[in-house]
């Protein structure tokens, strides 16, 4: 009787796996009725061709130059560098452009156009060492211009979600965020707007399915910035530790908004790609070998070239009138007075168009690289329940910090990391309006017009990556299958 009882318990229960299961891998009819096409080899075709011969213009969707001084802090970074390409592509001076990063600036097309702006290395982690990029003086010719600053760094780590491990984000994405607001007011800056993310609007879905459930709950979300308008949710509420850390440092940045000190923030969505480095298609083109349990997921994506577009839009937006010798103090101080409804709020951006399929970004990097791709499509539960036995190993080593001192214990090493269950809660269908930010300035939006679609953004990137790897062996790297998946599964903007 025993047994038998232990038999049926076991059939349950992998009946219920199985079900489980199933509701991960389904699309349900809202994420269909978004996307009801996927993108065939003859139309993906016929966009490379189409790029190919005509690149994609951002120049007609640029504000006219404004001549004032620019901070970038994350300016060797995905959208922070776009920024600073798209200000000079609209002839702002290269003097006037200030990077500030951690790192260097490498990408290619940086070194070619961006080589004359000064570069200041900063950690935004400390107060002094931010305040000393941005007290760098400025050549004389541009020294008395008005300041904008764009913050576009971040810490991204989609994968923890245990208040635990908060401190491990929290410094820079929150308190960093916090120092560079501080110091760029402290420092005369009349604009800022900071890069947040439009995973801060996405809540945690429930894969624990009944057996009566056809997908879990949450399992299709529609993301706009109607929670900014509501008290800041409990951290459980939020994706993982970097949704809540983006929150934080995004209500730190609107509630600084003034008269004086114009603020807002870019949520992209989600997830941004556009360079090599990137964790979406960058990766996919790198690696090769594509493991992945998302290929049903639909998403919003978005270039990060609109999101630098965005940012720059943002600013036309929000930049005072600059007064001439003539204007009264009067109207210099009613100009001044004057706040656009845009500032002090956020803006969700996305590519323009409905939400792809994971899978048409899989068939174009298929179909279109030169280096080869090959998609290897997983079962979502395995890897899954996985991702819970390595935040479990890393939430004992949090809790017990003797393990690692005495006995030499540690968290996985590498990309593998980011398989936790963090990463498939945001790995969701995702459907971002951003009917907001497209509104014009008049009626509280910002104006955004993006520049290109995802699926001529996605072979412009394939093009470029296809002229640099000419003659390139492929680049397997020493990612291990698990963790090429959790880098493939973590739909998250920067």
């Amino acid at each position: 009787m025993f047994w038998t009882a232990l038999a049926a318990v076991a059939v349950l229960a992998a009946v219920w796996l199985v079900r489980i299961n199933a509701g991960m891998l389904s699309v349900p009819e809202d994420a269909q009725n978004a996307s009801p096409q996927r993108w065939t080899k003859q139309r993906i075709q016929e966009a490379y061709e189409r790029v190919k011969k005509k690149p994609i213009d951002f120049s007609h969707l640029l504000p006219p130059r404004l001549e004032r001084r620019y901070v970038i802090v994350g300016g060797s970074g995905l959208v922070g560098g776009d920024i600073v390409l798209q200000l000079l592509e609209r002839g702002e001076l290269p003097e006037a452009i200030r990077i500030v990063d951690f790192a260097p600036v490498n990408r290619r097309d940086m070194l070619r156009t961006a080589a004359d702006c000064d570069f200041a290395k900063a950690d935004i982690t400390s107060r002094a060492s931010v305040e000393a990029a941005f007290s760098r003086p400025w050549p004389e010719s541009v020294a008395k211009r008005p300041l904008t600053v764009f913050h576009t760094a971040a810490a991204v780590r989609p994968q923890e979600r245990s208040l635990l491990l908060y401190h491990r984000i929290s410094p820079v994405n929150r308190d960093g965020a916090v120092n560079v607001l501080e110091t760029a007011k402290a420092a005369g800056a009349d604009v800022f707007i900071a890069t947040s993310s439009a995973s801060v609007g996405v809540v945690p879905p429930n894969f624990w399915i009944w057996p009566w459930q056809s997908s879990p709950k949450d399992y299709v979300q529609v993301v706009d910035e109607k929670d900014f308008d509501a008290p800041l949710r409990p951290h459980s509420q939020f994706f993982s530790n970097y949704g809540y850390s983006k929150a934080e440092a995004e209500r730190a940045v609107c509630a600084a908004n003034s008269p004086t000190f114009r603020t807002g923030a870019i949520r992209p969505g989600n997830p941004i790609y556009g360079q090599k480095t990137d964790p979406v298609l960058g990766i996919v083109l790198r690696t090769g070998d594509n493991v992945t349990w998302i290929p049903h997921v639909i998403q919003h994506f978005v270039n990060s070239r609109n999101v630098a577009l965005a940012h720059l839009q943002f600013e036309a937006a929000l930049a005072p009138t600059t007064p001439t010798s003539r204007t009264s103090a009067r109207s210099k101080a009613a100009a001044l007075a004057h706040l656009p409804a845009c500032a002090g709020r956020p803006f969700n951006v996305t590519d323009p168009g409905p939400p792809i399929a994971f899978t048409d970004l899989y068939t174009a990097a298929e179909q279109l690289s030169t280096k080869p791709v090959r998609t290897f499509p997983q079962q979502p539960l395995v890897l899954f329940l996985i991702a819970h036995v390595i935040e479990a190993w890393c939430l004992i080593l949090a809790r017990f910090p003797f393990l690692t001192k005495y006995f030499g214990l540690r968290e996985p090493a590498g990309p593998i990391h980011m398989l936790q269950p963090s990463v498939f809660t945001v790995s969701i269908h995702t459907i971002i309006d951003d009917s907001e930010a497209r509104k014009s300035v008049e009626d509280g939006g910002i104006g955004y017009r993006p520049g290109c679609e995802t699926l001529e953004g996605v072979c412009e990137q394939i093009l470029e990556w296809n002229r640099e790897n000419e003659g390139v062996e492929g680049e397997d790297g020493p990612e291990g299958t698990l963790a090429k998946a959790a880098l493939m599964g973590q739909g998250v903007a920067a």
